[in-house]
């Protein structure tokens, strides 16, 4: 059965995340960056977390820690997708699993519930829904001047509200941009940081007023032939194969909450 997780509401995190993703417009590499299938955040070299809305106001977080996350070094691989509901983007999850590589965990929002699948005793995913905020970030575009960044602290919040009513607008971003100071970033940017670029990614996140925020469709159930992406080569394990590497290993094979212990 899944595990139902006290996560907070994706709402907020969306709002914080995409406000990440405004402040971090110049630096794509640094901070947060909106996408077409939703928004992913960089953890500083600790790894990345990911949030994608599913149409019928239904959500998804995936990602991985690289000091915390757990699940990869299971044997037999842990099945994360084990027991998700029918609505699902099962075979874009498919698809990102594989081409991302390394993704330890994957959440899931019904519309009031977070959930997952569950996991051998004691196995960490290195989740929690880490997918908006990062101090360590948010510090190096804030000027620390005479007043210690306060004021840019409090117009990066006024704009998380902003982007959480899907209300951002000029005001909202003039009012952050006034207390920063690119020269003085911690980490230089390398594309255009403007007004114009923010209320661009604003757009692109639907948190601006009349914009339309990016979602997947909903899956229509789990595929019958369903695969898992392998992360590490699970050897020694005897029902290992070589073409698993590449191929996926078969959902019946990993460990999953149907399998036991």
């Amino acid at each position: 059965m899944p595990v139902e997780l006290e996560l907070a509401d994706p709402e907020d995190l969306w709002a914080e995340s995409c406000a990440l993703a405004m402040l971090s417009v110049g630096t794509p590499s640094w901070g947060a960056t909106v996408r077409g299938d939703g928004v992913r955040t960089d953890d500083v070299g600790n790894g990345w977390h990911g949030m994608s809305w599913v149409e019928g106001g239904r959500a998804i977080l995936y990602g991985y820690d690289v000091d915390y996350s757990e699940t990869r070094h299971q044997v037999p691989p842990v099945d994360l997708l084990a027991g998700g509901p029918a609505w699902l983007p099962w075979e874009w999850l498919a698809r990102m699993m594989r081409d991302e590589h390394i993704v330890q965990y994957v959440y899931w929002w019904d519309g009031s519930t977070w959930a997952r699948t569950d996991y051998p005793d004691g196995l960490k995913d290195g989740g929690g829904g880490e997918t908006g905020r990062n101090d360590q970030v948010e510090s190096s575009f804030f000027a620390w001047d005479d007043d210690g960044g306060e004021r840019a602290e409090e117009a990066f919040e006024a704009l998380i509200g902003a982007a959480r009513a899907r209300a951002v607008d000029r005001e909202a971003v003039d009012g952050l941009l006034r207390h920063l100071d690119p020269d003085a970033f911690d980490i230089e940017p390398t594309e255009p940081f403007d007004a114009e670029a923010m209320l661009g990614v604003a757009e692109q996140a639907g948190v601006r007023a009349g914009s339309v925020r990016p979602e997947l469709p909903a899956g229509r159930g789990e595929p019958a032939d369903r695969r898992v992406h392998v992360i590490d080569d699970p050897r020694p394990w005897e029902p290992f194969e070589e073409g698993f590497m590449t191929d996926g290993i078969p959902a019946r094979l990993c460990w999953s909450p149907s399998l036991g212990k």
